[in-house]
Parts: structure tokens; sequence; C-alpha cells
């Protein structure tokens, strides 16, 4: 059965004091600010929270999935974009670590310290989650590669100083022609463009176009057509559980706060907790919460013990942050009319959230995961 080990408890009560006197008095200011301060990511990373799963020759630390887990569920309870960018740091450091030991060594230790920021370009224009129709080329030249295309939806993409680029090295190999190339984001040939989201500021996406960007050789960072069996390597399965974490600690906090202001508020001569239209609602939350919040776990522990969760992973990343939004918009409007306002915290949860339905794959591709996995290829409807 599964448990948190003591050294998980202990961990646990370290970051929400951190959380709690770092990250939660200025959630509010930097949730709408287009970068999180570098200072703050500095003691985040002082702690040891960037680096964990990181070889320690690149000043990580060895961490377990479950560990993870609970700091960034803790950090994204007091703010969810602390959160969900503490975990991809953590993930844009252990897939550059997979590439050449000089590059790896000259930038992952720069990305485990926040001293240097990495993006991820995967999306394009034209496809998101069906990754093997990607146009994005990168041609070998001798000792470089030449990177031509457009990518969006390049989460950190405003104020990153490289970018992990997915690329077609073989346009005719579908998805096993795809590589992964570290790209330094000061070279000639590249033009940045933000996007401006109605939540999830900090995250700063943009829209980069690569023309002609020529790149050393040594930036590869996956084998040539193998850059879709290295992110599964990076364990896209748990990553996915993080996300779902992640959202459903914001969701958390909002029912935490709407089960104090329901004890306080009072309507017809007596609080409004007594109202079963508020209490059971509050019921519900707390249950689908839990539910949801251990099949993360769950998905978690089997990343521990080197068992396959390709199909839990895929079930929490559809379910929690659609889970989440719908919970966030009931405390909306148990709150009443002050929920609608910029004066509590729910609001920019709820436009966070939202975001979340989207990175990592849509609720939709995700299904189609699962199903896949229950039912086998009769499932999918492209073959």
């Amino acid at each position: 059965m599964f448990e948190f080990s003591e050294e998980d408890k202990m961990l646990r009560n370290q970051v929400r004091a951190f959380a709690k006197k770092e990250v939660a008095p200025n959630a509010k200011q930097h949730s709408r600010a287009t970068e999180v301060p570098r200072d703050l990511w500095k003691k985040i990373a002082d702690l040891g929270y960037t680096g964990m799963g990181i070889p320690e020759k690149y000043g990580g630390q060895d961490a377990t999935w479950i560990s993870r887990g609970v700091v960034i569920e803790e950090l994204s309870y007091a703010n969810i974009n602390i959160g969900g960018l503490t975990h991809h740091i953590q993930n844009m450091a252990w897939m550059t670590a997979q590439g050449p030991e000089e590059t790896a060594a000259e930038w992952v230790p720069h990305f485990v310290s926040t001293d240097k920021i990495c993006s991820a370009a995967i999306s394009e224009p034209d496809c998101g989650s069906d990754v093997a129709a990607i146009k994005t080329r990168a041609v070998r030249d001798g000792d470089y590669y030449i990177i031509t295309g457009e990518k969006t939806s390049v989460s950190r993409g405003t104020h990153a100083d490289a970018c992990l680029v997915l690329a077609k090295t073989d346009p005719d190999a579908g998805i096993r022609g795809l590589t992964q190339f570290l790209v330094p984001l000061d070279l000639p040939g590249l033009e940045i463009s933000a996007l401006h989201d109605m939540g999830s500021v900090p995250v700063g996406r943009a829209l980069i176009n690569f023309d002609n960007v020529k790149i050393p050789a040594r930036n590869r960072i996956s084998a040539e057509g193998q850059a879709f069996s290295a992110s599964f390597a990076a364990g896209v399965d748990k990553g996915r559980a993080l996300t779902g974490l992640a959202v459903l600690a914001a969701a958390q906090a909002s029912v935490d706060e709407v089960i104090a202001f329901s004890k306080e508020r009072m309507a017809f001569g007596r609080p409004i907790a007594k109202y079963e239209g508020v209490s059971f609602k509050l019921a519900e939350a707390a249950t689908y919460i839990t539910a949801a919040r251990w099949l993360c776990y769950y998905t978690l522990w089997l990343g521990d013990q080197d068992l396959p969760s390709f199909k839990e992973g895929s079930m929490c990343k559809w379910w929690c942050p659609e889970l989440a939004t719908s919970i966030l918009h009931d405390c909306m409007i148990l709150y009443g009319h002050v929920g609608y306002t910029d004066e509590l915290p729910i609001e920019q949860r709820l436009r966070d959230a939202i975001g979340y339905e989207y990175t990592d794959g849509t609720v939709q591709i995700n299904k189609l995961n699962v199903a896949r996995q229950l039912i086998g290829k009769e499932a999918l409807p492209y073959r």
C-alpha cells in the first residue's frame, strides 16, 4: 500500500513553510508579472527543488517521483505558476543532460541554478498533439545543423536563454524523423514574439521563427529520429501527474479559503456553511480532489517502481485540469459577487488553471491515450 515516507513528510513540511513565507505573500503580484523575479528562483534553487532528478555532477540531486510531487504540490498551493515552472525547469534540465557531455556541462548547471532559462519548442501553428506532422526542419551541414521553421506556444520563450527544439531530420519518417536540439536564443535568424495569455502570464509563452539558424552538431540532444523516445524516457507520463498535482493544489487552496469564508458570511441570519447548497458543493470538491490527487501519486509511485504508467499519466492529465477549473468556478460562485472581482486570488487561479488544459497534451489526446491502452489500436481514429 502506498504511503508517504518519513522523508517525504519532512520534505512537505519544509516546502510548505518556505512557500508560506516566500511564495504566497506575493502570489498575486508574481502571477501578473511577465517573469517571476530571479531572486525568488534563486531561493528555490538553493533548496534543491529545481535540481530534483538531475545528475549530481550538474548540480542536481537524486529524487523519487513522489518527492518531486510533494514539492510541486506545495509550491503550487501557494502559487500554481511557481509550482508548474519548477517542474518545467527540472524537465528542461533533465532533457539537456541527455545530450553530449560538452553541451550538458555547459548548460545544465545554469538551468538548475536558474542563472539561465530554457524553453521548450514543440507545437507549431499547424500542429500540436500531432507531433508527427511537425514541419520545422533541421538539415545537417558538416559540423552544424541548419534549422528552419516556426514554433508556437513556446513556454518561457519570451525570457529564455536557450530552447529545446523538436525538428524533422527525416521529413519522410513521420514520428521517427524527429530530433531534439538545444538552440541558444541569441543566434542570428531568430525572431521571438510574445503571446498575450489570459492567465499563467509568468510562463511567458511565445512564437519563435527560425530562419536558417545555424547550431553546432554537439547541440543535438537526442539521436537523429529518437526525440519522441527521449521525451518518454524523460517521464512524460509522470510529468502529467505532476501537472495534475499542480492544478489540484490551486483548486484546494480556493476550497480552503471558501470553507473559512462560509463560516463567516451570513445570509438570512445564519452562516452560509449551514446551507446544503454551499456545504454539499464543498463536500463534492473535497471528494473529487482527494480521488484525483491519489491518482496522481499512484502514477508517481508506479514510476518509482519502474512500472508502466502511461495510461495513468494520461488519466491525470485529462481529468485534473478539467476538474480543477470546474471546482474553481464553483468556488467563485460560492463567494458571491466578490468572487468575480480581482480582490480575491480565485479569479487568477481560474485563468491559470485553464491553461493547464492545453499543456502536456489536450484533454482529447489524453483520452485517446487511455482508450488505446484499454482497447488497443482499434481505438485509434488515424490508423
